[in-house]
C-alpha cells in the first residue's frame, strides 16, 4: 500500500499575509496534490494530512518561529482547493516540526505497513524535511516529487531536495 503524507498545506503557509507565509504562489503545488491524492485513492492507498495546529505556549513558538497556524484561526485550516480531499483521508494535528510527535502517525503506519510514502506539502527545508528524516530512520521508502513539495526560502529547493536524495536516502523525482 502507498500513502501520501500531505504536510502543513494550510492557509498560513499559502496564502499571503502570514508570518510564515511562502513567498512564491502554491497554486502548482495544489493542483499537483490533488492529483496524486485521486491516483494514490484509485490504487487503493491511503492519504494523510498532517498539520500544524498551534497554542502560543508551544515549544517552537517565539523560539525560533512566530505565532502561526493557531488553533481555531483561518490560518491553520487547509487550503480550499484541498479541503474536499479531507473527509476520506486523515488528518493529524502536530504541535511541533515532528510529525510523529503526538500525533499517533507511528501507530497508524505500522498498522498499514506501507510499501512507499510520499511526502508533499510545506515547507521543504523545515517540516518536510524532518518528515524525510524522521521516516526514513524508521525504514520506510521515501518518495518526493520535485512538484510536490515547496520551500520556505525558494532559493533553497534544490538544496533540499538533493539533501533529501544524497544524505536521507529518498527517491526524488
Amino acid at each position: 500500500m502507498n500513502i501520501l503524507i500531505v504536510i502543513d498545506m494550510l492557509n498560513g503557509f499559502c496564502r499571503e499575509g502570514y508570518p510564515l507565509s511562502l513567498p512564491n504562489s502554491t497554486i502548482e503545488i495544489e493542483s499537483y496534490i490533488a492529483s496524486r491524492i485521486t491516483k494514490i485513492r484509485n490504487e487503493n492507498g491511503k492519504i494523510i494530512f498532517v498539520c500544524d495546529e498551534h497554542s502560543l505556549d508551544d515549544p517552537e513558538i517565539g523560539r525560533p518561529y512566530p505565532p502561526h497556524c493557531l488553533k481555531g484561526t483561518f490560518e491553520a485550516e487547509i487550503v480550499d482547493s484541498l479541503k474536499p480531499f479531507i473527509k476520506e483521508s486523515l488528518v493529524l494535528k502536530k504541535k511541533t516540526l515532528s510529525i510523529f510527535l503526538n500525533t499517533q502517525l507511528e501507530d497508524i503506519l505500522e498498522k498499514m505497513k506501507p510499501t512507499q510514502i510520499e511526502v508533499t506539502g510545506v515547507c521543504a527545508d523545515i517540516c518536510d524535511l524532518f518528515a524525510v528524516y524522521e521516516l526514513r530512520i524508521r525504514g520506510y521508502e521515501v518518495f518526493v516529487s520535485t512538484k510536490g513539495v515547496l520551500s520556505l526560502d525558494p532559493n533553497k529547493q534544490n538544496e533540499f531536495l538533493n539533501y533529501f536524495k544524497n544524505r536521507l536516502g529518498a527517491t526524488i523525482e
